[in-house]
């Protein structure tokens, strides 16, 4: 059974992936030249949020265990807020493309150094729910800054 602070964080993560998503869908209506990575990061944001909603009922299951270790649930709500105020500026036309890049590359490099998906442990039959979790976030950084190299070299 989860603990309430483990919970929260599960359910701050979950809002993370969404806001994340709807962040990239922000950037995809105003950024319409880097259309195809904004478009796999809204979908597979959206796929995050799911997962982490299953993680959260395999836990009920007991078919995962999550234990937050150093995990703060005050560190994924910085995150949240940090992403929020994006949009908001990103609403205002206040950001460039550029650094919309550099900014989405910013915190897809700060979800992996937090790695909180190494906290949980799943039953073999749910490890490709967590490795696809653990690498595509990864993936999602690799995505950003190849795009930024892209879009330097237009310049």
């Amino acid at each position: 059974m989860l603990e309430e602070n483990q919970i929260k964080i599960l359910m701050g993560m979950r809002e993370l992936e969404q806001s994340l998503a709807e962040m990239y869908a922000l950037f995809l209506e105003k950024f319409p030249e880097h259309k195809n990575l904004w478009s796999v990061l809204v979908k597979e944001e959206l796929e995050h949020a799911e997962a982490v909603q299953k993680l959260y009922q395999l836990t009920y299951k007991n078919d995962a265990a999550f234990s937050e270790a150093s995990t703060r649930l005050s560190a994924v709500e910085s995150i949240i807020d940090y992403v929020k105020k994006t949009c908001e500026i990103g609403r205002q036309d206040a950001l460039t493309a550029e650094q919309a890049l550099e900014l989405s590359r910013d915190i897809e490099k700060s979800m992996i150094a937090k790695n909180i998906f190494k906290h949980f442990k799943v039953r073999l039959e749910h490890s490709s729910l967590l490795n696809y979790l653990r690498t595509s976030s990864e993936n999602h950084a690799q995505l950003v800054e190849e795009e930024i190299k892209r879009h330097n070299k237009r310049r």
